[in-house]
């Protein structure tokens, strides 16, 4: 019988040429959906050459796909997502339903098509919320309560011609419970496009679906994530138009490190806050400009 749209057979004939190795990268891409070589060899290898060897052995065992998405300048590297196989694999080893896991790869291979800049903005949330999850691990009086990425976001109603965030999340650590939706900054955005993202919010309304516990009963928090100090302070001053409208924090947070910490400036403070503080911080007075 098929698991997915993928033979038993074949499952279990992947299954049996796989190393602990391998068996970790796929994991890792089950639960990321799509990582770049560079993030493998990070995770999982010595050396760049000996990661492209192991990954050409997967590709070849029908284990993964491989691409290199377009890019405006110079090129992009590696990014890799499972292959139906791959998925009901993993998904066999882990307990889960093979079936869904391999309709879930075959609707990643959307990913082949998007422009490098959509596929670093998809992997930066990705990291973002992976980087939370982890300090939530370590921490037993947090956890991400909610979360809904890009295409799930169903709290806010948000006009015909704007995008939405790339999450809204609820997220909890000790006595702090914040309600956010992030804006996740590449770097390659101008400045005044940043601001014409806010615009969304000033005209959104949260809304819930029928039966549907709402996120929060005040707005969230726009929470703008960028990479650098000086793209965040640039930043600011081109969101001071919709401060007094829409509640805004932002801060700097790198991959590898935990966005749970004080790194976060919401408008009208003068000192930042944790992630869980921003929901008590919201109420702020006049803008002010980063310490």
């Amino acid at each position: 019988m098929p698991a997915g749209n993928v033979a038993r057979s074949r499952v279990r004939d992947l299954a049996e040429q796989l190393t602990d190795r391998r068996r970790l990268v796929l994991r890792a891409l089950a639960t990321h959906r799509i990582l770049t070589s560079h993030r493998i060899t990070e995770m999982a290898f010595n050396s760049p050459s000996t990661a492209r060897r192991r990954m050409k052995d997967l590709e070849d065992k029908g284990a993964i796909h491989r691409f290199r998405p377009c890019a405006e300048n110079g090129s992009s590297p590696l990014h890799l997502i499972l292959s139906p196989a791959g998925a009901a694999v993993t998904a066999v080893e882990t307990g889960e339903e093979p079936g869904p896991a391999a309709r879930r790869a075959l609707e990643d291979r959307r990913f082949i098509l998007m422009s490098g800049l959509r596929l670093a903005r998809l992997i930066g949330v990705d990291a973002f919320r992976a980087a939370l999850e982890s300090h939530a691990r370590a921490h037993p009086d947090a956890a991400v309560e909610r979360w809904y990425g890009a295409d799930e976001t169903p709290d806010l109603d948000v006009p015909r011609g704007l995008d939405r965030p790339d999450a809204v999340l609820i997220w909890r650590e000790g006595p702090g419970r914040s309600v956010l939706a992030v804006e996740f900054d590449t770097g390659t955005e101008q400045s005044r496009r940043l601001a014409d993202r806010v615009a969304r919010y000033a005209y959104a309304r949260p809304r819930r679906r029928e039966g549907e516990e709402p996120v929060g009963r005040e707005d969230p928090v726009v929470l703008f994530v960028f990479g650098s100090e000086l793209r965040e302070s640039n930043a600011r001053a081109a969101l001071t138009y919709f401060a007094d409208e829409v509640p805004i924090a932002t801060g700097v947070w790198r991959a590898g490190t935990s966005p749970a910490g004080a790194l976060w400036l919401p408008w009208g403070r003068r000192t930042r806050t944790t992630l869980a503080g921003l929901g008590e911080a919201r109420h702020r007075s006049a803008p002010g400009p980063t310490p």
